[in-house]
């Protein structure tokens, strides 16, 4: 979330008129997060979420993120619910870009967790991938090997300016994730950007779990390796006990088999590559400004640099 789209009050009136929300009485751009605009509107009838579809989002696969929310919100996986205009529609443009407006989630993500919290994330999100393992939809992952390769082609000569002698370690590590890459494990629909800031709490529950525009059929691993990733290092740290309890926590509702147990490092190898390679890119690409913040591509190469470390041996569940 971000606001790169900027939208006055009459933008916005203007979008209102095609739907049946009430009157706008005051808008706010959100600022957290890197990828598309988002906007917290209040009318004379409730709260309201307005996203901008930017573009990172591949706009053809909106309607299956929109699927997915919608399913998942059917099998009780607190989500943004995506709300149809006068027409039916849950799509709609703005300054030329497509939008759709959410009802509000009640919660705040969290910037300290605890233990607990990670046992609720690996709970829920075990609950997500059951609750769209029968989907017809599918849609493919835009993010995998092939596009890490892409775009740090376009930035190897600025890596180790980057991080200082990076460049061997991460075209060493590609070739390895590549060769090394699982085929038979179970697969479904994953979120693929469950961070801590993509999950809102309500006191000492789950409220919900937001942006599924990188939501995509891929290993269910993977979604659980990007998910550790994200929730199981704190100060550079590998914290064990944030690891053990989100991986019962998920384990409560879904065993993994020998087959993932078996590929559990490769995968989180695979996960951290994944985000290093997009920070990487959008630090040269991507111009920050008091909306738009660029995040540390450091915090993930010394990730990787730990798992590299690593066998699946040394993660115990």
């Amino acid at each position: 979330m971000a606001v790169h789209t900027k939208l006055s009050n009459a933008n916005i009136e203007e979008v209102l008129l095609g739907y049946k929300l009430g009157k706008l009485l005051k808008s706010k751009g959100i600022k957290e997060g890197i990828e598309n605009t988002n906007y917290l509107l209040e009318t004379n009838k409730d709260k309201f979420i307005l996203t901008i579809f930017e573009n990172r989002v591949n706009t053809s696969q909106i309607p299956f993120f929109i699927e997915v929310m919608i399913n998942s919100s059917s099998f009780g996986i607190d989500c943004p619910i995506p709300i149809k205009d006068k027409n039916g529609e849950y799509v709609n443009i703005v300054k030329k870009k497509k939008m759709a407006i959410f009802n509000f989630l009640k919660g705040n993500s969290k910037k300290v967790w605890t233990q607990e919290d990670c046992f609720l994330v690996g709970e829920k999100l075990a609950r997500f991938h059951f609750a769209n393992k029968k989907s017809r939809n599918s849609c493919q992952n835009n993010f995998g090997i092939s596009y890490w390769k892409k775009i740090l082609k376009k930035c190897e000569n600025n890596l180790n300016k980057i991080i200082p002698n990076s460049e061997t370690i991460i075209k060493n590590e590609i070739e390895y994730i590549a060769s090394n890459w699982p085929q038979n494990l179970p697969m479904g629909i994953i979120h693929a950007d469950l961070f801590p800031d993509n999950v809102f709490f309500d006191k000492k529950r789950i409220s919900g779990f937001l942006d599924f525009y990188f939501a995509c059929n891929d290993f269910l691993l993977y979604d659980l390796a990007i998910t550790i990733n994200a929730w199981c290092f704190r100060n550079k740290k590998f914290e064990m006990n944030f690891f053990d309890s989100l991986m019962r926590g998920y384990e409560s509702i879904r065993q993994l088999n020998r087959n993932e147990k078996r590929n559990i490092n490769v995968l989180l190898r695979g996960a951290t590559l994944r985000f290093l390679s997009t920070r990487i890119y959008d630090s040269i690409f991507i111009n920050e400004n008091k909306f738009t913040k660029k995040k540390d591509p450091s915090e993930f190469f010394n990730i990787l640099l730990f798992h590299m470390k690593r066998t699946n041996k040394d993660y115990l569940f």
